[in-house]
């Protein structure tokens, strides 16, 4: 798909994967939406867009709410017109066991990024199918593999690939490409925010690259200019997936390598 010309929205784009997206789009010659809660950050980053000669606006949004994500919808298709590109990419949660998270927490981790993802793609597609486009739901690699100490963050996860997966087998000859880009440890915000979690990365883990989130905007790039459907980065993680597909139990014990509850270490 060409870039060039198009609209693309892309949520959770104040920050991280999010506002690298948004300016990779942008210097590709694409007229970006910035959506996110914070103004003071999307506004930052719009100026950064315009001052390098990119187009860009904001768009201020809770999407873990379904009216703020339908009126959102509304609003674009008002003001801006119909997105040609639909970036998924708000996402929140901490790392936490089961009975370390409370259950409101939970519904929050669902909410974003699956609920958010589900009802801005509902609430667009029926416009969007009538030209063609792009959509990219952008995930982690705890879509397929769930590691001791992020049980609700990897069901939110795995929520939105299942969606990801079966949006794109019914979009499939529509015109619109459905990607599900899934990437493992990127350095971002979101580390400073949810003190603790880089602790309870899986061990094997830690051997391997973090990456920048100006690579994963990259990848996103060229996913949607290939028409690709799957990205996984870095790629290892496709054995990850396909040795838990084939020996659960091998992967179920690599992955509690290095696994300490805190009860269990005051003990």
């Amino acid at each position: 798909m060409q870039i060039s010309g198009k609209l693309a929205l892309i949520t959770g784009a104040s920050s991280g994967i999010g506002a690298a997206t948004a300016h990779a789009l942008a210097k590709a010659g694409a007229h970006v939406l910035l959506v996110a809660r914070s103004a003071e950050k999307l506004q930052a980053e719009a100026e950064r867009i315009i001052a390098a000669g990119g187009h860009a606006n904001t768009l201020v949004a809770d999407l873990s709410h379904a009216d703020s994500v339908r009126a959102l919808a509304e609003r674009v298709m008002d003001e801006f017109g119909v997105p040609d590109i639909l970036i998924n990419n708000a996402g929140a949660g901490r790392w936490l066991a089961v009975d370390e998270t409370p259950p409101d927490e939970a519904e929050k981790m669902m909410a974003l990024p699956y609920f958010a993802a589900f009802n801005l793609t509902h609430a667009l597609l029926p416009r969007m199918t009538e030209r063609g486009g792009a959509i990219v739901n952008v995930n982690s690699v705890a879509v397929g593999l769930s590691w001791p100490g992020a049980t609700a963050y990897a069901a939110a996860r795995a929520a939105l690939g299942a969606f990801s997966r079966g949006l794109a087998a019914e979009l499939q000859g529509s015109g619109i490409v459905v990607t599900h880009a899934i990437f493992g440890k990127v350095s971002s915000a979101y580390w400073q925010h949810n003190p603790g979690s880089d602790t309870r990365l899986p061990r094997i883990n830690k051997q391997l690259p973090t990456l920048t989130p100006e690579y994963a905007a990259d990848t996103i790039i060229r996913v949607i200019v290939n028409n690709r459907r799957n990205i996984v980065r870095p790629r290892i993680f496709k054995l990850f997936f396909l040795l838990n597909a084939l020996f659960p139990d091998i992967t179920g014990a690599l992955l509690h390598l290095g696994w300490k509850r805190a009860d269990r270490l005051k003990a």
